[in-house]
């Protein structure tokens, strides 16, 4: 019972302050207040709940993760051609038709320096299924590679097998309808 005296006092001091001659009922109570007088009330606020998003809308996180496995995939790209490692480069494609396609590249790119310095902007995400991303990438790798390091594409990944691998790159296919390269 000790929240009786507390509601008491503090209804007493309303009337005090409300009843004296003189003073406004606005006026505050001249008798001081100790905090055991003052009841103070607290609220809870319910917790929030996760909404479900349009795969049309990017949250900031999923941009950044996004460009995370473009900056990877680019890095272990620029290594494996710079080494002239076959396999390396195989393993970063999604499909075999794709891989066929790109194995000419490994004996025609001319590197200036080793492949250190590569920037990967992700301009804008044109499809994002969580098996499948599209998007338009900014490459500048001109350190490495020279004034021919810059590059603005489309590029598609696709996972697979728990890895994400290049797909497509150019126009034409953000990850909907059948693959420009099926049978």
């Amino acid at each position: 019972m000790a929240g009786k005296p507390v509601l008491v006092t503090v209804l007493a001091l309303v009337v005090v302050g409300c009843s004296s001659s003189g003073t406004p009922a606005t006026t505050p109570p001249s008798v001081p207040i100790s905090a055991s007088t003052v009841a103070v009330a607290t609220t809870t606020l319910p917790p929030t709940t996760a909404t479900t998003m349009p795969v049309t809308t990017t949250t900031v996180d999923r941009v950044a993760e996004i460009e995370a496995i473009f900056q990877d995939l680019e890095d272990r790209r620029l290594q494996a051609l710079y080494e002239g490692d076959k396999e390396a480069f195989k393993s970063l494609f999604a499909n075999k038709a794709y891989m066929t396609r790109s194995l000419d590249v490994l004996d025609r790119v001319e590197f200036v320096a080793r492949p250190d310095e590569v920037v990967v902007d992700l301009v804008s995400v044109i499809g994002d299924t969580g098996e499948c991303i599209a998007a338009r990438v900014l490459t500048d790798a001109v350190q490495s590679l020279g004034p021919n390091g810059k590059s603005d594409r489309i590029i598609v990944l696709e996972l697979v097998e728990d890895r994400w691998g290049f797909s497509y790159i150019g126009e034409g296919w953000a990850c909907e309808g059948p693959h420009p390269f099926s049978p």
